[in-house]
């Protein structure tokens, strides 16, 4: 029988300046119950303290839940992720404050970097990241003065004459994984678990580099009970296992458990809530109208989300394949707090072969989300007034999409009303998106355009197309003046050349317009 532990002894097995890597995206795949346990032991003892930790995407509810329960000065030395903002706003004042070392990673990095390190490879070996925020000339992926003065985790290398990113790997010495059943040997099933988030590469990384397995479980079944193809992570590559308290152990930072997210079960769509009437719609829409009949999707975070909704308002989703960076394949994502998930997925893969997919080119269209854009098409995702929020998979569905459509609002607290085919701004927003210079490049405009690729920038009031010679003003909505409500509220002047007016039926409660865009793209 494997040891089996009290999440309270936890600390027994972590000694102080212990690197430790932790899967999970919101609350999926995490083992919350571990941080809270490592949380009292340094509030109660300081240790363990100068840890350096791992996580692979935003891991938390963006409050109080997750890697939240870690952000202590002292407690972390080092933190590198591939998200900032959705673990919270302790992790970001960490970060801000400059009181532990921290770096943002692409999450395809993190995704994939276990199975680097079980194998001893040299490091993850990408173009993701070239002559963006992750390169080492604009900071290789340091979010703060701390990091900056500390041992770099980017290399610039060159192979066969061309530039390349080398992500370093860490030496792991606790890996703390999740399964919903462990058996009496150790063998662990995720069968209840929206994603799968490697675990197993990340057990076989913590023994190829001496260190310990530890993991979460809700049950401990007797031996023979799992069956050999649902065993995720065989039992002689885990030392200890708990049982977790129900509160900690949910299947995403929103939903304690679904059936139809761990694919047990599935359910009408057209039961599910629709997008409500807003400017954040009517960009979605816009967006939407980017499609092609059989295209292979991704959508971002945020505003993106809602273009999975407007398909299926509009009837045209099964004309699509949506994909989730967390692994998903078909039906409709998730949103919120339930991101990565599906409503009635095809499949759902493991996220490093996800993102091996979209590295390689496989996506037709990315939705992303934006938060500052400048004349040469550059795209700032991660920082905002100094404050480290994190690319998340941004890089690697921009880098991977055949085609682009960044989507934002074009002031943000803008406040609008909307009907009778128009936008009539009631209070302009104070904060421009559209800046002379942005505070990171999460997006490199000037390799996009040049490679030929697809870009567009989508607002509630204007559409942007990506040229070799900048940014070009291609449409406006109907109500808006061009001076004063999109030239004037810009830093520097865009293109323009033959300006159209958006279509005036997506500012409507209802549309009904997308299904026949398709019709005449299908032909």
């Amino acid at each position: 029988m494997k040891k089996i532990i009290n999440s309270s002894e936890i600390c027994n097995f972590i000694k102080d300046g212990d690197t430790l890597f932790y899967p999970g995206i919101t609350l999926g795949g995490f083992a919350e119950e571990s941080v809270i346990e490592i949380e009292l032991s340094f509030l109660e003892t300081g240790h363990p303290r100068d840890l350096t930790v791992y996580w692979q995407s935003g891991v938390g509810n963006r409050k109080d839940r997750g890697l939240a329960h870690m952000a202590y000065e002292g407690l972390i030395k080092r933190g590198i992720g591939g998200h900032l903002k959705g673990c919270g706003p302790a992790v970001e004042k960490l970060a801000g404050e400059n009181k532990a070392e921290i770096f943002n990673l692409p999450q395809g990095v993190m995704a994939t970097m276990p199975r680097y390190i079980a194998a001893k490879k040299p490091g993850v070996i990408t173009k993701v990241g070239l002559e963006t925020m992750m390169d080492p000339r604009q900071g290789g992926g340091a979010m703060n003065q701390r990091a900056k003065d500390s041992e770099q985790v980017v290399e610039l290398i060159n192979i066969h004459g061309e530039e390349w990113l080398l992500y370093k790997l860490p030496k792991i010495d606790v890996a703390i994984i999740r399964g919903t059943y462990a058996d009496e040997k150790g063998n662990i099933s995720i069968k209840k678990e929206g994603y799968q988030l490697g675990q197993l590469a990340l057990a076989q990384a913590a023994k190829a580099c001496g260190g310990i397995v530890i993991c979460q479980v809700e049950k401990i079944v007797q031996s023979g009970t799992i069956p050999p193809k649902e065993c995720k992570v065989p039992g002689i590559m885990v030392d200890y296992i708990y049982v977790a308290k129900q509160e900690y152990h949910w299947q995403t930072a929103q939903t304690m458990y679904n059936p139809v997210f761990s694919g047990e079960i599935r359910v009408p769509l057209d039961s599910l809530p629709l997008e409500a009437l807003s400017p954040r719609k009517v960009i979605a829409r816009r967006a939407a109208m980017e499609l092609t009949p059989g295209d292979v999707v991704n959508l971002g975070v945020g505003i993106p989300e809602a273009v999975s909704s407007v398909a299926t308002e509009e009837g045209v989703l099964d004309l699509f394949t949506l994909t989730t960076e967390a692994g998903g394949i078909g039906g409709m994502p998730a949103n919120k707090h339930d991101f990565g998930c599906c409503w009635n997925a095809d499949a759902t893969l493991e996220m490093a072969d996800e993102f091996d997919f979209y590295d390689g080119g496989g996506l037709d269209f990315g939705c992303l989300g934006a938060l500052q854009i400048d004349f040469k098409g550059n795209v700032n995702s991660s920082m905002l007034n100094g404050d480290g929020i994190g690319v998340g998979g941004f890089m690697n569905v921009a880098g991977g999409s055949k085609k682009i459509v960044f989507t934002t609002i074009f002031c943000g607290g803008l406040e609008a009303e909307l009907g009778n085919g128009q936008l009539k701004i009631t209070k302009e927003g104070n904060i421009i998106k559209f800046k002379n210079d942005i505070e990171q490049i999460s997006f490199n405009g000037h390799i996009a355009a040049e490679s030929g690729k697809e870009v567009l920038y989508v607002t509630e009031r204007a559409v942007f197309k990506l040229t070799k010679e900048g940014l070009e003003l291609t449409e406006i909505a109907p109500g808006v003046d061009l001076e004063k409500d999109v030239l004037n509220q810009m830093k520097f002047k865009p293109i323009m050349n033959d300006i159209k007016l958006m279509p005036a039926g997506i500012f409507n409660e209802k549309w009904g317009g997308l299904a026949e865009i398709m019709d005449t793209k299908k032909k």
